[in-house]
């Protein structure tokens, strides 16, 4: 099962355009969680605090939908009840042993096969003045996302160092060429913290680990720093002004419009949010510039803040702690097998917070689809192993 949703996750992500396969996929946990209901006739689900968190966050969900009924509105709810979805079907599930070898195999070929593409010339697209390399997917981050969730199975789940270091090359090269500067950083990130969690080093505090941490952080600012984009078809970067429109690609413009409209919302909506498209209301009524009006809020926080208020806000934040809590025992064990899971959801939550500071992922299945079910899975692993702990 774990394979079959993240594959078919990625293909449905990358043939964007066939609406009825993001329905079906949609349509897949909850099928899931009948089909795992009936064969498993004695099916017990213990509630704990994460599950209660959840049905909080889909209450604030639903009062925010309330507050702003509409069509486009009800589809980011979807969005949102699939994710809940997800994760419940995982916590039904029974994990056994674990190999998901498959899924790194598959994520290195694709990696190959769009590295075909873009030297094949093919998959490009004119984005502002430069040309920039999609592979097919409908934005240039939905390129990038797909390769760093690619680094991340690949990274979990083989071993071959020449796998690794195929894989790292060549999803580099292309979050490169999709001009996805927000990604950057991340390509030594994600590796970094993944093989600190195999060599169960996430939990010392030791001068290596943190001149480690200095390196591959600084490694990242560097790639901003000391390479002039310009000159190598990229978009460029001005560190005289870092938070200008053009740096941002115009986001600064998007951002000050959301706050402008947080800032004037009464405040029943500063609490419960102002309805979940409430960012293109903003940025249509409140932007500096005509050419941004109507468009999402290019940060998730933002988007939290302004859809589902201060109240869903810190509940979603907490449901992210509480994933990353119950992931920490099993990333000190000895055992690679009880680690790969929680490498993974962890990965994806790392991805997730770097990301939501330019992109609104937080409506993004691509991303949050396998976040919310590979943190259902270790939650769930998490309890397996407090339940074997009781016997010994």
């Amino acid at each position: 099962m774990i394979e079959f949703i993240s594959i078919t996750r990625i293909i449905t992500d990358y043939f964007w355009q066939y609406k009825f396969l993001s329905i079906l996929h949609t349509m897949l946990p909850f099928a899931l969680i009948a089909y795992i209901t009936i064969k498993r006739k004695n099916l017990k689900l213990k509630i704990i605090d994460v599950d209660i968190l959840i049905a909080a966050l889909l209450t604030a969900l639903f009062i925010a939908f309330a507050l702003d009924a509409n069509q486009s509105s009800l589809v980011e709810l979807l969005k949102f009840i699939a994710y809940i979805a997800i994760y419940f079907a995982a916590r039904l599930y029974n994990i056994k042993a674990i190999n998901l070898k498959s899924i790194g195999v598959f994520s290195l070929i694709s990696l190959i096969i769009l590295f075909v593409i873009e030297i094949t010339g093919r998959g490009y697209i004119t984005w502002g003045h430069v040309s920039t390399f999609t592979g097919g997917y409908f934005f240039k981050t939905d390129l990038a996302i797909a390769c760093l969730i690619f680094i991340v199975f690949i990274f979990a789940t083989l071993k071959s160092k020449l796998a690794l270091s195929i894989g790292l090359i060549l999803s580099s090269y292309l979050i490169f060429k999709s001009n996805t500067r927000i990604a950057l950083p991340l390509i030594l990130i994600i590796p970094a913290f993944i093989m600190l969690a195999n060599y169960s080093k996430l939990g010392l505090i030791s001068l290596r680990n943190l001149a480690f941490t200095i390196v591959v952080t600084s490694t990242g600012v560097a790639l901003f720093a000391i390479i002039d984009f310009n000159s190598i078809g990229l978009l460029g970067f001005d560190f005289s002004d870092p938070f200008s429109a053009a740096n941002t690609q115009g986001r600064s413009v998007i951002w000050a419009a959301l706050l402008d409209a947080y800032s004037d919302a009464p405040l029943l909506n500063k609490i419960f949010g102002s309805g979940l498209t409430a960012d293109t209301d903003a940025t249509r009524l409140y932007s500096a510039s005509l050419q941004l009006a109507g468009v999402r809020a290019h940060n998730s926080f933002l988007y939290l803040l302004l859809c589902i208020g201060i109240a869903g806000s810190i509940l979603f934040y907490w449901l992210m702690y509480l994933f990353l809590k119950k992931a920490h025992p099993l990333l000190m064990q000895s055992s690679s097998s009880l680690k790969v899971i929680p490498i993974i959801s962890c990965s994806f939550i790392i991805m997730f917070f770097w990301l939501s500071l330019t992109t609104e992922v937080i409506i993004r299945p691509q991303l949050m689809i396998l976040l919310f079910f590979f943190s259902g899975l270790h939650v769930q692993s998490y309890l397996a192993s407090k339940h074997h702990e009781s016997y010994i």
